[in-house]
């Protein structure tokens, strides 16, 4: 039997909900740990405990399940299914043992001794990037945070200057198809176009630098892996290495500026760690809310049965605000030494962990460190900031300083 909401609750696809996540998520998790919510046809699971329980669980697939194809008939699936088994070839979209190879391939580059090294330079370009600005008065969304995301990702994917704007392009048209609740056929023919130009660019340009020994490091992972493999998985990297670590410095930025202003003092006397703010961002306001799933087995979940085949929202956003396990989980705070809480699960967990977690946390502890002695002794203008109404996900529309 299906847990249901209130007839009053608002609909997970309303601007209300959109723009406002974390307060609705607080009553779901109260009144319906588990529940199914008819318009989207999808479980939503919102406990810290059972969220992070099934992120470990080999009875839910990474798979994208017919749930998000809603009720288009054969021959609409049939006419984007070209689109759909790019999408299956994603790492976050696969299953062990395909899941197992890819990752294998491409783990080294992003493991410490792989990310270590750009440590440096990230803290220069982001010191850079807050040179020019003045802490009076400042766009910080696009002078500072979606910049330093975007030259972060570039650099680690090879991608210059001269292909920089086309192939952001492409992210865009590519990841607009699957970040929806169920999908759009009408969204295919864009995402299509940019998926074959995102192909011919790894052809033509990624892999030869490759195999001539140019460019970063972790682009010779893509040697080791088939042409559909290879794109795919460039295509998770990109499209997943810039919004999430803008969603969550944007994140910091207005905490620090707003509610904490203690931990920005904190941090200007030395007494914390850029490393712990970042942390904290990522749990107060994950950058993705959910991590999809796929059910292929009767599973009990806070009382509920999930039937197989049914899609489930693991409400990782939710998760890591749960009062069982974070104190005060509302309010951006840094725990005191000797209090404990878990892990956050921004990330995910289990064999689905964030490949790209290493370097989220290099650039974001980098970038809250030179935030922190950009603002340091200096008169900073009043905050303002605005989120986008986006499903699933932290967007932010404006980050600024007197503006």
């Amino acid at each position: 039997m299906h847990a249901t909401l209130p007839a009053q609750s608002p609909s997970l696809l309303s601007e209300e909900f959109a723009r406002s996540p974390h307060p609705h998520y607080r009553r779901l998790r109260e009144q319906a740990p588990a529940w199914w919510d008819a318009e989207t046809e999808c479980w939503y699971v919102t406990s810290y405990r059972e969220v992070n329980s099934l992120l470990r669980d080999t009875r839910l697939s990474a798979r994208i399940g017919s749930g998000f194809f809603g009720d288009l008939d054969a021959a609409a699936r049939a006419g984007i299914q070209d689109v759909v088994d790019f999408f299956d070839s994603w790492p976050m979209f696969t299953d062990p043992p395909a899941h197992t190879r890819v990752r294998s391939a491409a783990g080294p580059g992003y493991r410490p001794a792989g990310v270590g090294p750009l440590r440096e330079w990230i803290a220069r370009e982001a010191r850079e990037l807050l040179a020019g600005c003045d802490p009076r008065e400042t766009d910080l969304l696009g002078r500072f945070v979606h910049p330093l995301a975007v030259s972060v990702t570039c650099r680690l994917l090879g991608i210059d200057d001269e292909h920089r704007e086309s192939v952001l392009s492409w992210s865009c048209d590519i990841i607009d198809f699957i970040g929806v609740p169920q999908c759009d056929p009408d969204r295919a023919p864009a995402s299509r176009a940019a998926i074959l130009e995102l192909q011919d660019y790894l052809r033509t340009v990624i892999l030869p630098m490759a195999r001539a020994g140019q460019g970063p490091p972790q682009i010779r992972a893509f040697l080791d892996l088939d042409p559909h493999q290879g794109a795919a998985l460039y295509a998770q990297l990109l499209t997943g290495g810039i919004e999430p670590v803008a969603a969550s410095l944007g994140s910091a930025l207005v905490s620090l500026l707003d509610e904490a202003g203690d931990v920005l003092d904190r941090l200007h006397r030395g007494s914390l760690d850029a490393g712990q703010v970042a942390e904290e961002a990522l749990r107060y306001d994950a950058p993705f809310h959910f991590v999809p799933r796929t059910a292929t087995e009767p599973i009990e979940v806070a009382g509920a049965t999930i039937r197989p085949g049914e899609r489930v929202a693991l409400v990782v956003a939710a998760a890591n605000r749960d009062p069982a396990v974070f104190a005060d989980p509302d309010r951006f705070r840094i725990p005191a030494e000797g209090d404990w809480d878990r892990p956050h699960l921004s990330f995910g967990a289990g064999h689905h962990f964030c490949l790209g977690a290493g370097i989220a946390r290099a650039t974001l502890t980098e970038a809250i460190a030179a935030f922190a002695e950009w603002t340091a002794g200096r008169p900073v203008g009043p905050i303002a900031a605005d989120r986008s109404a986006a499903f699933c996900r932290t967007v932010w529309q404006r980050v600024a300083v007197g503006l």
